[in-house]
């Protein structure tokens, strides 16, 4: 009980099934105790042209939310995804449509939290309820503006939610990763200049150059704040490691390395000389990105 949160009768059964081996009960009781329920739901605003998902996960006999996931965007492919998939593969797809372009990032994080607390205040009907009463709590917690919701109920057991699904086991309607199908952002930079600094064309793949993402995007400040390439309003140099550099007789394009799936690419006079870092490492940027 103290081991897995489980109550007397189903410790009881648990051993029971284990055939009073201690060790295997603890191991199995997790598909035993089915507290675990997913809320998830896609919605929009008829008025405003925003389209959102949103991922709840409850422990219903603690009464606690494990997980509160939302997106909100201007992109309407949003709206195409069934809330019937798998509730892994939706949070999945909640991170990777909050990389879209059209996605309203500061908004998100906004109603991500407001929800979060929203629901903790009425928890008691979330846990109890179907899922016709908690689409009406969510048409209230949006109120005045109006909103369309479908949603859907999937059950988990402790163990199915502890282990995260396998690739193949994942179902679901549609799984896009909507323009980045590459798994790669690019955004437009500047290199920074040194006057004793090295020369373009005499860069090489692995060294790390000082540079400055300049891309206006809402993409990239998005990006910038989780790099940590945002300070006080303003752009700031960051550190990233070339992965390619391409010369012609005049110009180089460089491709740079911010995090996993996040590129920077400029080009530069060949002659121009651009401030470098000695430390050619580059574990820094995998403790970053959450998802890497």
């Amino acid at each position: 009980m103290e081991e897995t949160g489980c109550d007397q009768g189903e410790a009881e059964l648990a051993l029971d099934l284990a055939q009073q081996n201690l060790e295997n009960a603890i191991g199995t009781i997790g598909s035993l105790l089915r507290h675990i329920v997913a809320l998830k739901g896609k919605f929009y605003f008829p008025n405003k042209n925003f389209y959102g998902l949103i991922l709840i996960v409850l422990n219903t006999k603690t009464q606690e939310i494990l997980r509160s996931r939302i997106v909100i965007s201007y992109n309407p492919s949003l709206y195409e995804n069934s809330p019937k998939m798998d509730w892994y593969a939706l949070e999945k797809l909640i991170f990777s449509y909050r990389l879209d372009e059209g996605s309203l990032f500061d908004f998100t994080q906004d109603i991500e939290q407001k929800l979060k607390s929203y629901f903790s205040e009425h928890i008691e009907v979330l846990v109890k309820s179907q899922t016709s009463e908690i689409t009406e709590l969510l048409h209230n917690f949006f109120k005045p503006d109006e909103i369309v919701v479908n949603l859907e109920q999937e059950e988990l057991n402790l163990e199915q939610f502890r282990k995260l699904p396998n690739e193949d086991s994942i179902s679901s309607t549609k799984v896009p990763t909507p323009k980045r199908e590459s798994g790669t952002v690019w955004l437009q930079i500047e290199a920074i200049e040194d006057e004793g600094g090295k020369e373009a064309n005499r860069l090489m793949e692995g060294e790390v150059i000082v540079s400055k993402i300049v891309d206006n995007r809402d993409i990239a400040h998005y990006l910038t704040h989780l790099i940590g390439s945002h300070r006080d309003g303003e752009m700031i140099p960051q550190p990233a490691v070339i992965r390619r550099i391409t010369n012609d007789d005049i110009e180089s394009e460089i491709q740079v390395c911010y995090a996993p799936g996040i590129m920077g690419v400029t080009r530069v006079n060949n002659k121009f000389k651009i401030k470098t870092l000695e430390d050619k490492s580059t574990p820094w940027w995998r403790k970053i990105i959450p998802w890497t």
